[in-house]
């Protein structure tokens, strides 16, 4: 009797008759779900997070354009919000233009590209042809530009592209509303 189960289960394993088991099946699928509950907040964070720092460094990047074109073209180069793509208009620093003062040529447009919301401290950047931004009174500029997504995934849902002493501009992570 013993031998007839034996050849049996030896006779399936020749045939090529192989699987799992429905409950092999089900802990499969009840592991990755826990598995897929656990990462999907993280996903959500990192991609959130990936946006934010794309976008920071879309506005360092145009910022070091504006400086360098004022020192190519040996004129005064201004980095403004714009409403209409040739302007300086507005306060929503989402839409900016880097602009030649002396003709009014707009050198660059950017358009975000994301949802985040960027707001700034300041009117607009202007580079002189010695590749520093002063302010109105003649100072060395200052001014922080804001990249921001509405959400608690990440916690430090802020960006915060500062130019400090007319020329040199830098990115830090922060967190809270908003502004």
């Amino acid at each position: 009797m013993s031998r007839s189960r034996t050849d049996g289960r030896s006779n399936r394993r020749r045939h090529g008759e192989s699987g799992f088991t429905l409950i092999e099946l089900m802990v499969t699928v009840i592991v990755l779900s826990i598995i897929m509950a656990i990462a999907f907040p993280s996903f959500r964070a990192l991609v959130n997070s990936n946006r934010l720092t794309a976008r920071a460094n879309e506005l360092l990047a145009t910022i070091q354009y504006a400086r360098s074109e004022a020192i190519r073209l040996n004129g005064k180069v201004t980095l403004c919000p714009t409403e209409d793509g040739s302007a300086c208009s507005g306060a929503d620093w989402s839409r900016l233009v880097v602009r030649l003062d002396r003709d009014d040529t707009v050198l660059r447009e950017v358009a975000n590209a994301g949802n985040a919301l960027v707001s700034a401290d300041v009117d607009d950047i202007a580079f002189s042809a010695d590749g520093l931004a002063r302010d109105s009174g003649g100072l060395l500029a200052t001014a922080n530009l804001n990249v921001c997504i509405d959400t608690t995934h990440p916690a430090q849902n802020q960006r915060v592209v500062a130019l400090v002493s007319g020329s040199r501009v830098s990115v830090s992570q922060a967190s809270g509303a908003c502004p």
